[in-house]
């Protein structure tokens, strides 16, 4: 009987201590007090909601991860927690601002499972959003695989989203170049069975979410989203096993200790919240690099987009290199194929670009999937020693940067190289422009030679009438998508059709994306003499147009439908919009940071699509109204 009594009451206790343990819940808020992060046991697995200013962002969304000797997805223990203020303050060399402040509450969890074996959950809250990623403690002790992650992003039913399908194409190599679904219900299932691709934007309960990745190392494959059931819940995917380019398993391997990439959500009241976060670079790593004044930001002209022959002819880019002077633009892009150079050597043709004041920018491809190939400069960069000789090489010629193409997949091998090329090329100095990549997650902070990212639907596509019909609305989603987690090589600013595709954008909107786009190094893409032939203030504005902005500001805009924006590079500032509509849209709108009357010059649309109007305006910044034309634009400076 008495045995019998001790049996119950250690049952009882039992009981109570795990029904403790399932009421539990831990609070996360940010510096502002604005956005709260609640950790809590729900059926024996971790969950955890967000809300900002009492407001539901995310509802019950799930938390854990599995390895494979050990799982860390239910009946987890609590341990132990610690709190931490994250507050500093950085500079970045690209980017829509440069002068960047970290500043957020951190919250580790430690929980352990029935093995004893521990797992942290970091958690942190922004005034502009939050994050979460897992860490494992320990010593190396052996090569450990994550088979799931169960993290994900529970979005309340009633959103919009703006959302990209996992652009995992015919030829099985995702590189990020599918379009937006534009607002659609959360739930609809992806067009593509891989799901959906970060970043993804909703709109609910008055609230605007980024959901997106960041801080991903060579520990980890870039993730993206699926949502199983068409429940809302997005949760995280690993890569895709048919990627092409490699033959690695799609889930990560490492050894202990190992810490995940963040978990992303940029929350606010308005999309000035969204366009003009730094959420994403706060995340990553301080800068490997000290002194970083080498990494100079630009504008380039690039002849591939309208004749890809021309890369092999030194006397055209000789031309280009005339041209892009006369612009006082920085850099010419020679794209594949220019170590076949008919007329001269690659080592004269940079030194004839840098006595012309412009610097030279090489195309390579990234070796993924082509290391068994005869060794070229179509697959150098998979090996390490001939890839130092070659960055030993273009560096003594003067050679500024590289464009490193054709990565065409997410899984861990193919981030891995990425990291490859980067220590190597800052060794010497050289400026990297990666294609056919994956998706920013804020290198730039830690490399801040990352001058730009493809990963976009862009101007490439224009030669594609279905590209073309498309544009007008694709453009006004990427500056709250895309281009808000890092810069954005779309190469845009065409004013010529590519093949037989008509471009449907007006001149104005095709000069307005130099400001409404952002990316280290700009690459205006159109042919020479389609600049040569604009207008004297269009192309005097080109001239001007700076990149790497000191500030960056949400004026106005519906993703789908219309954007203004407002950029400052020291003093000067320049505001422009695009129409994604096939109708004519009134913006009205107030410049606060005009406070005494300015004269400001506007470029507009003219008497049809192909030619511009200007006019000067004076103002205090205060009713500015515009009318934009169906799929048309502005400038003003």
């Amino acid at each position: 009987m008495f045995i019998r009594t001790i049996a119950c009451f250690f049952l009882v206790f039992m009981s109570a201590h795990a029904d403790a343990f399932q009421n539990e819940e831990w609070n996360l808020l940010s510096p502002d007090k604005k956005v709260c992060v609640t950790v809590s046991s729900k059926s024996n697995q971790l969950h955890y909601t967000v809300s900002y200013e009492k407001r539901v962002a995310l509802e019950s969304s799930p938390l854990g991860i599995v390895r494979d000797d050990q799982q860390f997805s239910s009946n987890l223990k609590f341990v132990s927690k610690k709190e931490n203020t994250i507050d500093e303050k950085y500079t970045l060399s690209v980017g829509r601002r440069l002068q960047c402040h970290n500043h957020a509450n951190e919250l580790t969890l430690t929980f352990e499972n029935e093995n004893k074996k521990q797992v942290y959950i970091i958690l942190r809250a922004y005034n502009d959003g939050m994050a979460y990623r897992y860490h494992f403690p320990g010593a190396a002790d052996g090569i450990h695989k994550i088979m799931k992650e169960e993290s994900g992003f529970a979005v309340p039913k009633t959103a919009k989203a703006w959302i990209q399908p996992y652009d995992l194409n015919v030829r099985s190599k995702p590189c990020y170049e599918a379009f937006y679904e534009n607002g659609i219900a959360v739930g609809r299932p992806s067009p593509n069975p891989a799901g959906w691709a970060f970043p993804a934007l909703f709109n609910v309960n008055n609230l605007w979410l980024l959901i997106t990745e960041a801080a991903l190392d060579e520990h980890y494959p870039g993730t993206h989203l699926e949502d199983k059931n068409g429940n809302a819940i997005y949760t995280i995917r690993f890569p895709e096993k048919e990627e092409a380019t490699s033959s690695a398993d799609p889930e990560p391997t490492s050894q202990l200790p190992w810490t995940t990439p963040w978990r992303a959500v940029v929350i606010g009241t308005s999309l000035a919240t969204i366009q003009e976060t730094s959420l994403v670079a706060n995340l990553n790593p301080p800068s490997v690099i000290e002194d970083a004044s080498w990494v100079k930001p630009g504008r380039s002209s690039w002849s591939w987009w309208s004749a890809g022959g021309t890369t092999r002819d030194f006397n055209v880019q000789k031309e280009y290199i005339d041209f892009t002077a006369d612009m006082t633009w920085e850099y010419v892009l020679i794209d594949a194929g220019w170590p076949d150079m008919k007329g001269g050597s690659m080592e004269d043709l940079v030194k004839y670009a840098n006595s012309k004041n412009v610097g030279i920018v090489l195309w390579y491809h990234s070796g993924m999937g082509r290391e068994k190939d005869t060794l070229s400069y179509a697959n150098l960069m998979a090996f390490p020693e001939e890839r130092k000789k070659e960055f030993q090489k273009i560096q003594a010629w003067g050679v500024k940067g590289i464009k490193v193409d054709f990565f065409d997949s997410d899984k861990q091998p193919v981030i891995q190289r990425y990291y490859d090329i980067l220590r190597d090329a800052a060794d010497h100095k050289i400026m990297v422009n990666f294609h056919g990549s994956t998706l920013p997650r804020g290198w730039e902070r830690t490399y801040p030679h990352v001058v730009s990212m493809e990963s976009v639907k862009g101007a490439e596509g224009a030669g594609r009438q279905e590209f073309c019909d498309r544009a007008p609305v694709h453009n006004t989603i990427l500056p709250f998508t895309r281009n808000v987690v890092g810069s954005m090589d779309y190469t845009p600013v065409t004013f010529t059709n590519k093949r037989e595709a008509k471009r449907q954008t007006t001149f104005a909107h095709e000069l307005a994306l130099s400001v409404v786009f952002e990316s280290g190094i700009f690459h205006f893409a159109d042919n020479m003499k389609s600049y040569q032939a604009l207008p004297e203030q269009p192309k005097n504005f080109l001239r001007k147009v700076p990149t790497a902005w000191d500030e960056t500001r949400y004026i106005a805009g519906v993703p789908g439908k219309y954007t203004v924006v407002a950029r400052r590079k020291g003093n000067a500032w320049y505001i422009a919009g695009i129409n994604g509509q096939l109708t004519e849209q009134e913006v009205s709108f107030d410049l606060p940071f005009i406070n005494k009357e300015t004269t400001l010059n506007m470029i507009t649309d003219g008497k049809d699509s192909a030619s511009f109007a200007t006019e000067s305006m004076k103002t205090k910044g205060k009713n500015i109204k515009i009318k934009l034309v169906a799929k048309g634009g502005f400038v003003l400076y």
